[in-house]
């Protein structure tokens, strides 16, 4: 946890080694006018690296999570929020999204991902917490935050640092930079390796739970399925369950509430055992990141300088680990949604011991039975799935490999006539490299017929049914059946679990295993070009303070998004699950069950039709600094950008600072700022995705979003006004400062989701069932048919029947990207420093706090249907939106003690709880309805009593302690991190708690070394 090293007006120095640092001279974030000082109306906060250093040199994770004034981040290896975010670091400045922070690199526009640079080399961090989208452009709504590298670093320097004692391998880092002056001009040049190492989950008690705890963990789409036995099939095969796979002639259960338990589920119902999908997971995953960073700076001439510098970054995680399959919420029958999607013939082997040992072969109707249909299903859950597994884990893991390129040249010169001017071009290039595995329905249907696997051939005798209609040929040669029942495997692998249905004949071959898996392997690049040109002078007008100082320039950057799927299966060449489909409206003649969106082939995952689309942006902006007066301060600028699709906004600030006193003054600004659509947005897109559903006891089932056509640039209103108070503290050796600022940020048609799909399913699935007082959130609420959005839900097999049609009964929601709902927050930042000399060295006492006041969302519509009018959201988690939690409080306060070539600092950090506002009625009680999870105790008939395990869970409080050893040999750090090993405040999440706030790692220890040479 951290404090700024320099607040502004800066104070606040290192003890002796900072009395020589040129804080105070900086160019700060935030104005084109060159010699702005750092005293300047705006509120910035700056971190050099000598205070980085005394906080046990943080990684981006860590300093990002640390901010009082962010939010949310992204980053831990969090596969519910996307697995391809492990250790890319979005900062999310006052909590209003990613996408409204900038990101830069010595002042040049830079990917989002802030692990990429290098901190060897980074000589301070300043954070620009009001909205810059006057001096940036788009998205800088919430802030700038900009990495700067030292231009003047000479000799060579080797570090290396090690994080341990919480149940991996631990955490190491290994640098190295070297630098050179020759002359006028300076060369730096470095490298890095960054490395985390796995933590399984069941490592934390947090993130392993009973079911009756933390029931978000567990899904009751299993391989322990219910099945339905069937009559013949239908001479023509139709569009409901019936009369596609025949009549249904009973259920019979694949397993008993004893044979459930013993592999670690719970009994729901006969048709359902939950499975505990969370041990397959991993908190921390195995995670590199490498580093490399040149750069020359010369001067040219006495009024002309050069720079060069590149950077270049690898994301690589090998294996992200998920759930072992994902479950069907779609699939190859032609009837719609996630039931009855399969057919099991009765001439599968497989058949006659899952028959016996269930007891349908004794039932009078067993002699009917052609095949059977699961209600629903999962190839694998409660056994794992060690077909594509590593290390002895028992998952199916997604890889991924990102690579980031920055380059950015320039000159910085001066005219004649005492103009400044600033001429850069600036490359970004982003490859996404990436694996999500899922399985292909048409196969495994193919597979349950009997043929199954890669070298199978066989004619279809039947081209009327979907699939190989061949059975004499099945299972012959190379053709294998799939076994999906329970005597496939042997145990719940995780735990030592015996699996008491096995049968070792029953287990699926790896080669057909593989088979019917697909990597899903995809490509995106994202590049951009930016040209800058910045001029900025005096125009030799004089008010009351001095003269007028301005600056002014152009702007232009051209973006590029290209998708590379090679893969026909997975790019959206296969739109639907069978070749004879074609994916059609449902009243079309020739529609054989695959829907206009194209759902593609695979049970959970849809496809990614690779697309190229560019965006190109020019403006023209300028600024006036205006010195009213000696003690009176006032800065105005305006700028207007143009994007492609004939876009354009035009903004504007201003800002001031009135200095009452030599020891108070104050300062404001108000501006509005804007954020355009991004290039890799294209109108029309259908994207089929999944989503956890709250109603539905948090199933994932699947999530259609469609981009909406005529968006338009979402725009903001961003003001502020603080106050600032610097002066000797009780004697005249101390230094003391105050600064108070107060923020407000308001946003109007945000770009995002018209409405989330947990929204439109909230609203849908309203109606408490008979004998309930609220509406649960077990899959029992009760549809309203007649709802305005009823179309946007994908039935299980048909249409929704009033008193009958639960959520239980859907499989797929439809929601629209575009021009959505807007948020206003509003609050306090508080940064005091206060330090004075003590014994044999000095002792400086920090605090940072932010207060949020307010943070609002407008009105929800969809389709001219108002789901929600606006609520308060300050104090809760927000599931809806991506678990963006809003906490009231954050604060780090920081004692530190430099005494000769030591420093010793302990930080406190201080995150308030939120509430999850999924469990509250409107009028703020508990809904206890929701809290109850299905099913029944183990060993019992019992049903399960309430849990209200993190609805309400208390404040994340943590401290830290660091010291520094600055040697003449060598310098060496030590920190103790979390020092009375807390652990993060409780969420009804799948890990137990919030990865975007909370760390998972417990207490502990961290030891470096740094030598010079």
């Amino acid at each position: 946890m951290l404090t700024s090293a320099t607040s502004l007006p800066a104070i606040a120095q290192n003890a002796e080694s900072e009395t020589e640092t040129e804080i105070e001279e900086v160019i700060v974030t935030g104005s084109l006018i060159r010699g702005t000082p750092v005293d300047q109306a705006l509120p910035v906060e700056v971190f050099n690296a000598a205070e980085l250093l005394e906080t046990g040199s943080p990684s981006a994770l860590e300093f990002a999570k640390t901010l009082t004034a962010g939010g949310p981040i992204t980053g831990e290896a969090y596969y519910f929020g996307g697995s391809g975010n492990t250790g890319n670091v979005s900062f999310n400045l006052r909590g209003i999204g990613s996408d409204k922070t900038l990101t830069l690199f010595n002042g040049r526009r830079t990917p989002q991902n802030s692990s990429i640079f290098p901190s060897t080399v980074t000589s301070r961090v300043e954070i620009l917490k009001d909205g810059a989208a006057v001096t940036y452009g788009a998205d800088a709504t919430g802030g700038v935050v900009n990495f700067i590298t030292d231009n003047s670093y000479e000799g060579f320097e080797l570090g290396s640092s090690y994080k341990g004692g919480f149940d991996s391998d631990g955490d190491w880092n290994v640098n190295a930079k070297a630098g050179w002056n020759i002359e006028s001009s300076n060369i730096l040049v470095a490298a890095e390796w960054d490395h985390r190492s796995r933590l399984q989950t069941k490592e934390r008690d947090f993130a392993s739970l009973p079911y009756g705890v933390n029931p978000a963990p567990w899904s009751g789409l299993t391989n322990l399925a219910g099945y339905v036995p069937r009559a013949g099939l239908p001479a023509e095969p139709g569009f409901t369950a019936n009369s596609e796979w025949g009549s249904p002639l009973g259920l019979v259960s694949d397993f008993t509430q004893e044979s459930c338990e013993a592999v670690g589920g719970v009994y729901v119902n006969a048709y359902t055992c939950n499975y505990n999908y969370i041990p397959y997971y991993n908190i921390v995953e195995d995670n590199d990141i490498f580093r490399l960073f040149g750069q020359f700076t010369t001067d040219v001439s006495d009024s002309l300088e050069f720079y060069a510098r590149t950077a270049w970054s690898r994301v690589h995680t090998p294996e992200a680990y998920g759930s072992p399959s994902q479950p069907v919420v779609r699939g190859p029958a032609q009837t719609s949604g996630l039931t009855y999607q399969l057919y099991v013939p009765a001439n599968n082997p497989y058949v006659a011991e899952f028959a016996q040992r269930t007891g349908w072969a004794d039932n009078p109707l067993y002699g009917l039975t052609q095949g059977y249909t699961p209600i629903t299903y999962r190839a694998f859950a409660h056994g794992g799935n060690d077909t594509f597994a590593q290390d002895g884990l028992h998952s199916t893991p997604n890889s991924h490999d990102n690579r980031y390129w920055h380059v950015s040249t320039g000159f910085t010169g001066e005219l004649n006539n005492g103009i400044g001017w600033d001429f850069a071009v600036t490359y970004n290039q982003v490859d996404l490299r990436s694996t999500a595995p899922d399985i292909m329905g048409a196969r495994m249907q193919e597979a349950l017929y009997g043929f199954g696997g890669p070298d199978c051939e066989a004619n279809d005798l039947n081209p009327d049914r979907l699939g190989t209609q061949n059975p004499a040929m099945a299972g012959v040669g190379d053709c294998m059946y799939w076994n999906p029942f329970a005597s496939n495997f042997a145990s719940q692998p995780e735990f030592g679990l015996a699996n008491p249905s096995y049968d070792p004949n029953g287990a699926n071959p790896q080669a057909l295993r593989e088979w019917v898996f697909n990597d899903r392997y995809g490509e995106t690049t994202d590049w951009n070009v930016t040209v800058d040109l910045v001029f900025s002078g005096d125009t030799g007008i004089e008010l009351g303070g001095g003269s007028i100082a301005w600056g002014g320039g152009f702007q232009f950057r051209d973006s590029q998004n290209r998708e590379t799927n090679p893969d026909p299966i997975y790019n959206g060449q296969t739109p639907c699950f069978w070749p004879d489909q074609r994916p059609l409206d449902t009243d079309d003649p020739e529609y054989l069950g695959c829907t206009p969106d194209g759902p593609g082939p695979f049970f959970f995952f849809g496809t990614d039709e690779p697309d190229s689309t560019s965006q190109k942006q020019e403006s023209a902006f300028v600024e006036f600094n205006l010195p009213v007066l000696d003690n009176f301060f006032m800065a105005v600028a305006a700028r207007h950008e143009r994007f492609s699709g004939d876009l354009d906004a035009t903004v504007y600030k201003v800002s001031g600072k009135y200095e009452l006193t030599d020891n108070l003054s104050f300062r404001g600004s108000y501006g509005t700022n804007y954020q355009a659509p991004g290039a890799g947005v294209n109108p029309g897109e259908v994207n089929v995705g999944v989503n956890s559903y709250t109603i539905a006891g948090g199933d994932w089932r699947g999530a259609t979003t469609v981009t909406a056509t005529g968006i338009e640039p979402e725009t903001a209103t961003v003001w502020g006004t603080g106050a600032i108070w610097q002066s000797q503290g009780f004697d005249a050796s101390h230094d003391f400062q105050l600064i108070i600022d107060y923020f407000d940020i308001e946003t109007e048609d945000e770009l995002g989701l018209l409405a989330s799909a947990n929204t439109i399913a909230d609203s849908v699935f309203s109606i408490a069932p008979s004998g309930s007082g609220s509406v649960p959130t077990d899959r029992t609420a009760l549809a309203d048919c007649s709802h305005p959005l009823i179309n946007r839900i994908t039935f299980n097999g048909g249409a929704c029947e009033q008193g009958v049609t639960t959520a239980n009964d859907f499989s797929s929601i439809t929601t629209e990207y575009g021009n959505g709902p807007g948020q206003h927050t509003a609050g306090f930042d508080v940064q005091a420093n206060y330090s004075f000399p003590a014994f044999a060295g000095d002792i400086r006492l920090g605090l940072t706090l932010t207060k949020v006041e307010t943070f609002e969302f407008s009105e929800t519509v969809l389709d001219g249907y108002q789901l929600d009018p606006g609520d308060e959201r300050l104090g809760t988690l927000n599931f809806a939106t991506v678990a963006q939690s809003a906490p009231e409080w954050r604060a780090n306060l920081n004692v530190n003690y430099g005494f000769g070539d030591h420093n010793l600092r302990f930080v406190l950090g201080y995150i308030d709880g939120v509430k999850d506002e999924r469990y509250y009625n409107d009028d703020g009680s508990i809904n206890e309805a929701s809290l109850v999870p299905s099913g029944v105790q183990p060993g019992t008939s019992s049903p399960f009593e309430a849990s209200y395990y993190g609805v309400d869970p208390g404040a994340w409080v943590a401290g830290d302690l660091h010291w520094v050893w600055d040697h003449e040999w060598a310098s060496f750090t030590a920190s103790i991190v979390n020092i009375t090993d807390e652990e993060p405040p409780a969420s009804r999440q799948e890990f137990g708690y919030d990865p975007r706030i909370g760390n998972p790692l417990g207490r502990t220890f961290e030891v470096g070394i740094r030598k010079s040479f």
